[in-house]
């Protein structure tokens, strides 16, 4: 199960660097329209613009979607992992009393193997 939760890891993160680069890819794009493409004789029309924009609203709005989503899943289970850790670090400290002659509690932690997910 671990062994699937990190391939899982590295799927979102490589999504998220794959987000990030279609973003840089969508910049320069627009840079080469709204500057380059007009020196060479590029002509405003909006048959062409309003596709255009909205492709690469589409680019930003799917890519920052990815990033938050990927960047809220790790927080959450970085949570969640140090929530179950500490839990169990409480149970892994059993405390055994044994009494003795002098009736003093002797207090005896024994650790218990942590369960493999």
């Amino acid at each position: 199960m671990r062994t699937i939760d990190g391939l899982g890891n590295w799927i979102l993160i490589i999504m998220a660097g794959a987000s990030l680069v279609s973003m840089i890819a969508a910049f320069q794009l627009d840079i080469i329209v709204n500057q380059e493409l007009y020196a060479y004789g590029l002509q405003f029309s909006d048959v062409w613009a309003y596709p255009y924009w909205t492709a690469i609203r589409v680019i930003f709005a799917m890519s920052w979607l990815s990033l938050i989503v990927t960047i809220g899943f790790q927080i959450y289970k970085t949570m969640v992992v140090r929530s179950i850790e500490r839990e169990n670090e409480e149970e892994l400290e059993v405390t055994i009393r044994a009494d003795n002659t002098n009736t003093k509690a002797k207090t005896i932690k024994t650790p218990i193997p942590k369960k493999k997910k």
